[in-house]
């Protein structure tokens, strides 16, 4: 089987088109983006590809069979449901919608077209350091975690992300981290409660809180605290810090550590990982067309841990809109 691709948007979508063209038998056919400066620029970077301004020339072709959704997050919903009816597998970088109605219809039409295979883009997973305090934590010694997303990239506010009316900080970053908990616990949280403010952006053109901070509960008491800080003065940075009864294993911008209890005494012990290991991220995309090609039964991320992750995220926010804590209720 070959993978032939369509890729929407060439922001993100570049990293796609790198991790997709030429792995294997795969290969990037057309590249969809609407802004015409930019287009200029592809059609002399990829002079192999169509370049195009319409998305439905990937919909339409027959012969691409995975499409790749990096277009701004107000338009994931109705492109997904443009693959479901064009028969297209997809990568959608996150979020892959913006409520729960929307998730709810996802979830119904890929169950009801199993043949169509989905992934979000959620590359922590790939990351050689978190993989490692994967593998070395007790998870049923963990009772606290502390998981930060510090964006670092505030400009990034004030383009696209403050001109959608219905723009989450919790979609376009703290998704990140639950997803990345969710993933080391292989566990889902029991409840939300979420705290918001807009201190730092208050007089800007981005209306949203800009700093929001999470606690999930999850079934043993476990509980996790998350944070999505788009203001602060901070390089882009992925916080973590899990604690269990004799063992820390830490995540600053310091380095990365792990404190054992020996003896009464504490030992510090320097984890050597790569962070932030951006050239395995393209190795997700590339272990999905693997699962495409080789039709493996077990996708790099399962489609119960991307819908769940979504509700979360949705809760989360349901949370911070009430101001109170949330009660997770899962699809069935």
């Amino acid at each position: 089987m070959k993978i032939l691709a369509g890729v929407i948007g060439s922001g993100v979508g570049k990293r796609h088109i790198e991790a997709i063209d030429d792995y294997k038998s795969s290969k990037v056919l057309v590249i969809c983006e609407k802004n015409k400066k930019k287009i200029v620029q592809l059609k002399k970077e990829y002079p192999d590809k169509i370049i195009t301004n319409d998305e439905n020339v990937i919909f339409f072709n027959k012969k691409i069979n995975l499409i790749s959704i990096a277009s701004y997050d107000n338009h994931h919903f109705n492109q997904i449901l443009k693959c479901i009816d064009h028969k297209k597998n997809f990568i959608v970088e996150k979020p892959m919608c913006l409520n729960l109605k929307e998730l709810k219809k996802i979830n119904f039409l890929l169950r009801s077209n199993r043949d169509i295979k989905m992934m979000s883009n959620l590359v922590l997973r790939y990351n050689s350091l978190f993989k490692h305090i994967k593998k070395n934590i007790n998870k049923k010694k963990v009772f606290f975690i502390e998981a930060d997303y510090i964006w670092g990239r505030r400009n990034k506010l004030f383009q696209w992300r403050s001109k959608i009316k219905n723009y989450s900080l919790t979609l376009g970053a703290a998704i990140h981290m639950i997803d990345l908990v969710m993933w080391l616990l292989n566990d889902k949280p029991i409840s939300v409660t979420s705290y918001g403010n807009n201190i730092a952006t208050k007089s800007s053109s981005f209306r949203k809180k800009s700093f929001i901070i999470y606690v999930l509960k999850f079934k043993n008491n476990l509980l996790v605290k998350i944070t999505a800080n788009a203001s602060a003065a901070h390089d882009h940075f992925h916080e973590l810090r899990v604690y269990q009864n004799n063992k820390s294993l830490i995540n600053s911008f310091l380095g990365a550590y792990t404190f054992l209890t020996k003896n009464k005494k504490i030992v510090l012990k320097k984890i050597i990982k790569e962070y932030p290991d951006k050239s395995n991220r393209k190795n997700l995309i590339r272990d999905f067309i693997d699962f495409l090609i080789k039709d493996k039964k077990k996708a790099p991320i399962s489609h119960e841990d991307q819908i769940r992750l979504m509700t979360v995220c949705f809760y989360a926010d349901k949370s911070l809109q009430d101001n109170k804590e949330k009660k997770i209720k899962y699809f069935k």
